[in-house]
């Protein structure tokens, strides 16, 4: 008998991007360094029939996949991630810098946000390039309680853990391969600096509300100027 090659030997690496897309909005993030996932089933035990001592029949223990409990390790803390995980607000000024965030009052009724989740992972050629990036997605997440600890000369990698439970005939995740990761859009952000900075790049704006063009600025380091005048792409 011939034995068939397999054809779909992929190799893949790293946590190259993580994706959270609700109904109407989707934000990513490269800081996730690890993603650990649990199928979590419901099982139903085995039925032996032993008489003295023999195996006579037996019902085969029966298992069914419910979903998957996914722990996300980070290396920062992200306020957008956490709002949509377990609720609250995240406070932000009026140029889109956020200041702050305020978690879900204790006590109070909180309907979790489903989201999908998306992490891709590269892979790579015997020559060390990239050739395409294998996407997985998990429907229906909902997000736990996050907890944020601190300790000495150590910086905070949260963990976020996320519960996706497939809806009835829905596939527990999809898998697919693109060739290339999604682009983020870019944000003009106004700049708080009272002077120019070396290794920073600043923008002016020109057009009407809706339709603005940005254009590199020319700018003399260490020239003092209005703060909110120009802008930074973040």
């Amino acid at each position: 008998m011939t034995i068939r090659k397999s054809s779909s030997e992929v190799a893949t690496i790293d946590v190259a991007l993580v994706t959270v897309q609700t109904t109407d909005d989707e934000f990513g993030f490269t800081t996730a360094n690890q993603i650990e996932v649990e199928v979590q089933t419901e099982d139903e035990d085995a039925v032996r029939l032993v008489v003295k001592g023999k195996l006579l029949a037996q019902k085969k223990q029966q298992r069914v996949i419910v979903g998957n409990q996914i722990t996300l390790h980070d290396n920062v803390f992200n306020a957008d991630l956490v709002e949509i995980l377990q609720g609250g607000t995240v406070i932000t000024d009026g140029s889109g810098n956020v200041t702050g965030y305020i978690p879900p009052l204790a006590g109070g009724d909180y309907v979790p946000t489903e989201f999908t989740l998306n992490v891709y992972s590269a892979q790579y050629d015997a020559a060390g390039t990239i050739v395409k990036y294998e996407k997985i997605s998990y429907p229906n997440c909902t997000g736990q309680p996050v907890a944020l600890n601190s300790e000495d000369n150590a910086f905070r990698a949260p963990e976020y853990v996320i519960d996706s439970a497939p809806k009835q005939g829905e596939a527990p995740y999809t898998l697919s391969y693109v060739s290339s990761l999604p682009e983020f859009d870019v944000t003009y952000v106004l700049t708080t600096d009272t002077v120019f900075k070396a290794g920073k790049t600043y923008y002016t704006r020109s057009g009407e509300e809706g339709s603005y063009v940005y254009t590199v600025a020319s700018v003399t380091v260490g020239a003092e100027v209005t703060a909110n005048t120009y802008y930074e792409a973040r």
